[in-house]
């Protein structure tokens, strides 16, 4: 049991965590009911702390001997999915934006972590893979595991 006395003890990236302010957070986001609760929180803590969101929505390039036109429409489709979270939140009030790279989805949000200087990265527990993954999923598994800022996994 972590009582208030003892929450300055935590620390993240050299500071207290009691006065931690969120100022961006990067959404993974695939339009499944996992990413629509991560959605939710990104958005309360947004709110509260004054946050921008970027949703990033990833898509995953084919073989060698996949066409531009299959990797257009997998990029239009994950674009599409992830605008609709995009104008949610901004329909609320916060500050978001999209970013649609390709690659795989827990590599590409640790980099969008890393570029944009995330204090807070918010996944679903689930996701729409292949495999939807065991227990955490192999995607929100990864990022925790993986990640240089605090991870938020809605359930």
């Amino acid at each position: 049991m972590c009582s208030a006395a003892n929450v300055h003890i935590i620390r993240e990236k050299g500071r207290a965590m009691n006065d931690w302010v969120v100022k961006t957070i990067v959404l993974g986001y695939d339009g499944s009911e996992g990413a629509n609760r991560a959605l939710e929180l990104a958005a309360h803590i947004a709110r509260r702390d004054g946050a921008r969101v970027v949703v990033v929505s990833a898509y995953q390039l084919g073989s060698p001997d996949t066409d531009g036109y299959k990797w257009a429409r997998l990029r239009d489709e994950a674009a599409e999915v992830a605008q609709k979270a995009v104008d949610d939140l901004q329909a609320v009030g916060v500050e978001a934006e999209l970013e649609v790279p390709g690659g795989v989805a827990e590599t590409v949000l640790l980099e969008v972590a890393e570029s944009r200087e995330a204090d807070l990265i918010v996944v679903g527990r689930r996701g729409q893979g292949l495999i939807a993954g065991l227990l955490l999923g192999s995607t929100s598994e990864y990022v925790v595991r993986r990640a240089e800022v605090p991870v938020l996994v809605a359930h």
